[in-house]
């Protein structure tokens, strides 16, 4: 596993970050700053628009005017599937998902 994050965070110079969050105090902010500081180019995805991290933060993911690289979701699980395929869709190639969150099939 340590070979395939070494690879992601190696390969992208651009992460979008979809729930990225302008409040200091949350994961979805702290994360994507210690990022951006370390040299990634951040575009964050919030319904709110607005600026985030000094770029235009993106009400979708469908609304970036760019192919979408590395999609990283600070969304709740029940939310994943849909951004997934909302990444897929965009042309996304990778997705990185936060520890604990899980998407079951139903049934």
């Amino acid at each position: 596993m340590d070979d395939v994050v070494a690879r992601i965070l190696t390969t992208y110079d651009t992460i979008t970050v979809v729930g990225a969050s302008g409040d200091p105090a949350k994961a979805a902010h702290r994360v994507p700053a210690l990022m951006q500081r370390h040299g990634w180019r951040i575009i964050p995805v919030n319904p709110r628009g607005g600026t985030l991290f000094g770029e235009p933060a993106y009400p979708a993911l469908g609304e970036i005017p760019e192919r979408a690289g590395l999609v990283d979701v600070f969304r709740p699980a029940r939310q994943a599937a849909e951004v997934a395929r909302q990444a897929a869709a965009t042309g996304a190639t990778a997705l990185w998902l936060q520890f604990g969150i899980v998407s079951r099939r139903p049934g």
